[in-house]
């Protein structure tokens, strides 16, 4: 095919010089036939070569309109494996044009052209979203995302998400937005069932390590954190204090106010002493009346200090409160070397026990 039509373009191309070179043959061997044969020779030359220029660009032309088909196709093939669309917007005037993928990925018929009318149909609330994203973005000079939603004829409600870019003129002026657009509507979903399934882990994670009553850490995870932050006390040469108290009485609350009101006690000394906290302690239920609260780059000092205010405001707290009137005991301890979790509880709850000892409503500190 290439040689066939190489060879009629030669053909062209010899009879285009042939035919002057005759001509001028004829006026020099039939002179007087031929009224000024120099200018017609000059001008069937320059016709011969005008017809030579035109044919090589209508070639090169022809060759590079194939390319430009080829590529377009290719592009196209390549934009329906990737799933992605081109979607340009010309705003003055208003005119949208966008690819063949485009009106596959909206349910609409190949060649669809993107009139308003047609947008209202398939966008009618995602239309907004669009053009009140690209006002926010109407000076941007680096690319931006877009989100929107449309109606799609057969698969309901879709996600779409796009990639923008402005074009603009020498003067700043804001001429076009292209964009490249995908479905996401499964990316979406797969991303809410994570996050859904994400917060029902951390919310079963919350049940397990909290206390139903009080709503503070339980037994199981106060006693975890102990061994934790004596770890970093370890690690790190800081001090760290525990201080164990339990509500003086308690079985008499009970059996007095019956053991719902005993509940709500224990739930108003738990909120007292959750206010007492710093932002890195942890105070947690040990079972019962009885609670642990862990005091990390808390010296011995410090921890008595804090342990009095904790006495004082519980006392304060439920003096006159519709709930009856408690106090508290408690032991606090400073970790030595070698300490577990148990040894350092161990000698916190010694402490306790003597400060009930000596009468209760009182500190002391532990041996």
């Amino acid at each position: 095919m290439r040689a066939s039509s190489g060879s009629a373009f030669d053909f062209v191309v010899v009879l285009g010089w042939a035919i002057p070179l005759v001509l001028a043959t004829c006026a020099v061997l039939i002179p007087g036939k031929i009224e000024h044969p120099v200018l017609l020779l000059m001008s069937l030359a320059a016709l011969t070569a005008l017809s030579y220029r035109h044919t090589r660009l209508s070639r090169a032309l022809a060759r590079k309109t194939k390319g430009l088909s080829r590529s377009v196709e290719q592009l196209e093939t390549a934009e329906g494996l990737a799933g992605i669309g081109r979607w340009c917007i010309e705003l003055e005037p208003r005119r949208h044009i966008w690819s063949e993928e485009m009106c596959r990925m909206v349910g609409l018929e190949a060649g669809t052209a993107p009139t308003r009318e047609t947008l209202l149909q398939i966008m009618p609330s995602g239309l907004d979203q669009l053009e009140t994203t690209l006002c926010a973005h109407n000076s941007d000079r680096e690319s931006f995302p877009i989100e929107f939603e449309l109606e799609h004829p057969t698969n309901g409600c879709r996600v779409l998400r796009a990639r923008a870019q402005n074009s603009f003129s020498s003067q700043g002026q804001r001429e076009q937005v292209f964009m490249v657009v995908r479905d996401v509507t499964e990316e979406y979903s797969l991303q809410q069932d994570r996050e859904r399934a994400i917060e029902r882990a951390e919310q079963a994670e919350r049940q397990a390590n909290t206390d139903p009553l009080t709503g503070i850490a339980n037994r199981r995870f106060i006693m975890g954190e102990l061994d934790r932050r004596i770890v970093w006390a370890r690690d790190t040469g800081g001090p760290l204090s525990v201080v164990v108290f339990d509500i003086d009485h308690f079985k008499t609350v009970n059996d007095r106010h019956g053991h719902m009101i005993g509940d709500r006690v224990i739930a108003k000394v738990a909120n007292i002493a959750s206010a007492q906290t710093r932002e890195n302690d942890e105070v947690g239920r040990i079972g019962g009346e009885e609670f642990l609260w862990i005091m990390p780059g808390c010296d011995s000092a410090a921890a008595l200090r804090a342990a009095e205010r904790l006495r004082w405001a519980i006392e304060a707290g439920t003096h006159g409160a519709p709930l009856p009137a408690v106090t508290i005991s408690a032991g606090h301890a400073v970790v030595r070397n070698g300490d577990s979790a148990l040894v350092l509880f161990a000698r916190a709850d010694e402490a306790l026990y003597e400060a009930k000892r000596k009468g209760r409503n009182r500190v002391a500190q532990a041996a």
